[in-house]
């Protein structure tokens, strides 16, 4: 046995030696005291999102190797006056939501559609969190590891869109002054990349806004004005691939680094709300790469060490954490006689060096991060040689892949396999079951799932968030506890309860139609349409 196999299990059954870069913390911030019946000046909002309960699991096991300690969130548990509670994150249409129908119910109070940002089936647009707050004088941020456009953000700020129009969320952002924007998505202000060609930057500029496009400017960003730092042309990167690149950490900022200057800027005003997205957590999972999903859960538990240390200081602060859904459910799987393979195989988890975005860039696969190709290009033709494959998983993971394992993926990078469950029918969902060989973590898909989801509050007005919660009882606890007397329309829920006949093309024919829908939608100053 190594040496790091024998500290595995002597160290409350995890390895201490790991090479995660983020901010140093000694231990566990504790959420400060309010006095009974105070309302908030501040209101921290922070979602880890597309997080199961298994994800949260497993990050505190890993937070024991690569920290010394367990997550921040499992230990405010113990800490009195937290407030735990589980919420129900339905959408208008379907048991199972998406980020920007979860984001609109708490930024709205009203269930939409998946798909949609803060507008009604009947065309009816429903009035954000932001905009209620920013007319009552409070500073508003939006802090993410994702484009900044993208729709967990978008959902407290904008209305009357397709989640896709992130052209658009782009303008509405700069056009409602939110003072404060941190993330990636430089495509979006790129006049280049934009479909309307508007060069946005030199516009947000004129608005008042400084803009950071690396980690070195936003060092030296000054706290007046207003901010829009956008740090990547997509999302930022994992943070299993930040912790391996210097690349990354020269021009990206920390998810906790981002939220410890915001609040640096915001501290002496009198009222702010900010939210603060941990967004990679759900791509992680839609890959079913369990790696790049802890690591962020761990990134995400770091912001929320600099959040309570506000906190401290500044005890007039709800802060609430929570995620939108799971996604993928996966789960520590019990392996060999009496599940004694499982603890060792958790251990590989700390010598993967890359994420599957990163692994497939080097197999010609495209993946979510990819840019698209030039106009003409053609594609170079996906990895097929075995021996290729288990070398750059070898190289990557650590893992000693058989080449018999290896031949069977091969197709599957062609898009020419064919897995049982139709929703495993993709790369990274048979990467993923191949990598649970390694990691001993498995997957039920590469989709959100329907589970109530764990919420976390603590500081003046916790107490509303006691018990069992619907995801839109968020906006009315928040605008209360503001002093602001608003209800957006409603709709009942519909759902279409056809039952597919064959769920390979229905699921085709529904993807084509998004394809259709994703290239039309448009924003008008009244309403968003179809055209």
């Amino acid at each position: 046995m190594s040496l790091n196999r024998r500290r595995f299990f002597t160290r409350s059954g995890l390895l201490a030696a790991t090479s995660f870069a983020a901010p140093a913390v000694v231990r566990a911030a504790e959420p400060g005291n309010a006095a009974p019946g105070q309302k908030p000046r501040h209101i921290i909002h922070m979602v880890a999102d597309g997080m199961a309960m298994a994800t949260l699991s497993m990050a505190d096991h890993l937070s024991r190797a690569v920290r010394g300690r367990g997550l921040t969130w499992m230990n405010l548990y113990n800490q009195p006056g937290t407030v735990g509670s589980f919420m129900d994150v339905r959408s208008l249409n379907s048991i199972v939501t998406d980020s920007s129908a979860s984001s609109c119910a708490w930024g709205s109070g009203s269930r939409i559609v998946n798909g949609t940002v803060n507008v009604l089936p009947d065309g009816k647009i429903l009035t954000p969190l932001y905009t209620l707050f920013g007319q009552q004088g409070w500073k508003r941020a939006l802090v993410t590891t994702t484009e900044i456009t993208h729709a967990t953000p978008a959902g407290f700020a904008v209305s009357g869109l397709k989640r896709e129009a992130a052209d658009s969320i782009a303008v509405q952002y700069m056009e409602r002054g939110v003072e404060v924007l941190l993330g990636g998505g430089q495509k979006f202000f790129d006049p280049a990349k934009r479909k309307d060609k508007r060069d946005l930057l030199p516009d947000y500029k004129t608005a008042g806004y400084q803009v950071f496009k690396t980690a070195k400017e936003f060092a030296d960003a000054k706290n007046d004005g207003k901010w829009l730092g956008i740090f990547a042309n997509s999302h930022l990167p994992f943070t299993v691939d930040w912790n391996h690149d210097a690349k990354h950490k020269a021009t990206v900022p920390h998810l906790a680094e981002m939220t410890r200057k915001a609040l640096a800027k915001l501290e002496n005003e009198n009222h702010f709300i900010m939210q603060v997205e941990g967004g990679r957590v759900d791509h992680g999972a839609h890959m079913c790469d369990a790696v790049a999903a802890l690591y962020d859960q761990v990134a995400f538990d770091e912001a929320l060490d600099v959040v309570l240390e506000f906190q401290k200081r500044h005890p007039d602060t709800l802060v609430v954490f929570t995620t939108d859904h799971p996604t993928g459910n996966p789960g520590l799987s019990g392996i060999g006689l009496n599940y004694g393979f499982s603890s060792a195989l958790f251990t590989n988890v700390q010598r993967v060096k890359k994420s599957f975005s990163e692994i497939l860039k080097q197999w010609n696969v495209p993946g979510p991060d990819s840019a698209p190709l030039a106009k003409g290009a053609v594609a170079p033709p996906a990895q097929q040689d075995p021996k290729v494959i288990a070398d750059t998983l070898r190289e990557a993971t650590d893992y000693q892949v058989s080449l018999e394992k290896a031949t069977a993926l091969a197709p599957f990078l062609a898009r020419k396999g064919k897995a049982q469950f139709t929703l495993m029918n993709a790369t990274v969902a048979q990467l993923g079951q191949l990598m649970a060989n390694h990691l001993g973590i498995g997957w039920t898909g590469t989709a959100h799932c329907s589970d109530f989801v764990p919420l976390v509050a603590v500081g003046p007005g916790s107490e509303r968030f006691r018990g069992f919660i619907q995801n839109t009882d968020v906006f009315r606890h928040y605008t209360q506890l503001a002093g602001i007397d608003f209800q957006n329309p409603s709709a009942p829920i519909v759902e279409d309860l056809k039952v597919p006949q064959d769920l390979d093309k229905d699921l085709q024919k529904e993807k084509e139609k998004e394809a259709k829908e994703k290239s039309a939608a448009l924003w008008t100053d009244q309403h968003w349409v179809a055209a």
